[in-house]
This record gives structure tokens, sequence and C-alpha cells, in this order.
């Protein structure tokens, strides 16, 4: 749709709107098709109750209020951070834009993780056994780690051809590789830190997910602004704030789970 391929129109930049759109809508329909095909629908009587349930609705809006506030901290801190670095010049804007891709294609398989360790938490909570919570969390978190592992040693093995995807001329391509490299250390930190932040998120006390999240980020905004503006280091200092960023997550979350005061928790 953007270029005009196998007989669709050339759309440009609207193509990729269009894709989108049409992506997220074969997402659902898959969704539905194996709901039904599996017959869920039936198991979890999950359409014969569609009537306002008052009590239910609001605390759904309560459990996911605070989780709506911590992706709002979360882009926003992205958001400071192109704008400090778009005051370094178009290079450097240019470069991160390209890392930003790499870490969020590279990061769905850490999300992965992360979102199987949100519903297996919530999962043997309910079962009562939440003595295995922390192994559970542990286990995931090694295999993540592992995984992305293998996956950044790949990465920095060939970065040029990584980047050379991108159709960028060979010395953004030089500027551009101690970049990745220090994106790919992000990405370790990230393979541990979001698993035992979902871990947070499956024990049901979204309030604390939001608590750490404000915390870090007022940690992250603080260097970054320091990084950039006040001492206005490399473009390696400047992505090295994931590393902080990353650190944070995983101190608190760890911390909030071995107090085991999520054991309490009621929803």
């Amino acid at each position: 749709l953007i270029k005009g391929r196998f007989g669709f129109p050339a759309l440009g930049f609207n193509g990729a709107a269009y894709a989108s759109i049409i992506a997220e809508a074969t997402g659902m329909i898959i969704v539905f098709a194996i709901i039904f095909l599996k017959k869920f629908n039936t198991r979890f009587s999950l359409f014969s109750h569609l009537r306002f349930n008052a009590p239910t609705a609001s605390l759904i809006f309560r459990q996911s209020l605070p989780l709506v506030m911590q992706f709002v901290l979360s882009i926003s801190a992205w958001l400071l951070f192109y704008i400090l670095i778009e005051h370094h010049g178009e290079r450097p804007l240019a470069i991160s834009n390209t890392m930003r891709n790499i870490f969020a294609i590279f990061g769905v398989f850490v999300w992965a993780f992360a979102s199987t360790t949100n519903a297996m938490v919530s999962n043997i909570i309910g079962q009562g056994k939440q003595d295995r919570v922390l192994y559970l969390v542990r286990k995931i978190a090694t295999l993540s780690f592992i995984f992305t592992v293998c996956m950044c040693i790949v990465i920095n093995l060939a970065p040029e051809l990584l980047l050379t995807i991108y159709g960028r001329d060979a010395g953004f391509i030089d500027e551009a590789i101690p970049v990745i490299r220090m994106v790919t250390m992000g990405l370790l930190f990230m393979s541990v830190s979001t698993v035992w932040l979902n871990a947070v998120t499956g024990t049901g006390n979204t309030k604390v997910n939001l608590g750490i999240e404000f915390i870090t980020i007022i940690l992250y905004s603080f260097y970054i602004y320091m990084v950039l503006h006040v001492w206005k280091l490399s473009l390696v200092w400047a992505w090295s704030s994931e590393l902080i960023y990353w650190t944070s997550l995983f101190t608190l979350s760890y911390a909030y789970l071995k107090s085991n005061k999520w054991r309490d928790k009621v929803i």
C-alpha cells in the first residue's frame, strides 16, 4: 500500500495507516475465530451476560485507571527524550528513530514473556499457590534473559546488516553502531525488568505499578535532562538512560514482590 506493489495503489504514508487498520482488524477476526472454534464462548459464557453491571464496571475502572496513567507517564517520558534529542540535530534524531524501531521490533519477544508472566502469576494466585509466584517469575525471567542474550549476540555480530535495511549512508551506520550496542544492552536489562514489573501487575495491585512507574520516570527524566540538555553528552550516553529506567523498574518491582505485601491484596 505504501509503494503500490502487487496491484495495490501507491498511497505513501496513508498506506501505512490503512495497513495498520487492516492489521488490527485481522487480529480481531483471528481472536474471535479462535474463541468460537475452541468453544471458549460456551466454556466461559462470554456472550451470555451482556447486561451492564455497575459494580463490575466500577471495579474494572479502578483497576485499569492506574495502568492507563502508567502508560501515559511512559509515553510522556519518550516524548521528552525525543524533544531533547531533536535539539542535538537531525542526525542524532534520525539515529534515535532507527533505534526506537529496532527496540520495538526485538522488544516484541521480551513483551511476550512479560505478558505470559502477568497471566501466569494471576493464574497461580487464583489457584491459591502464592508460594510459587517468585519461583515462577524467576523461571520466566531466566528464559527471557537467555532468549534476549541470543538475540543480542546476533544483532551485535552484524549491526551493519541490520542498519542497512533502513537505507542509510555509511556515515549514519558508523555513528549508529555504538548506539545499537547500547540499545542491545538495554534490551538485556528490559528482558528481566519487564517480567518482574508484569508480575506486579499480575498480583492485581495496579496502584503499585503506577507508583513504580512514577518513581522510575522521575529518575529517567532527570537523567536524560542532565545528559542531553545540561552536559550535552553523546547519543550513546543518552540511550544509556534505558539502563537507568529498567534497573529502577526491576529494583522496585523485585522489592515489592519480596515484601509479600501483595499476598493480602483483595480485588
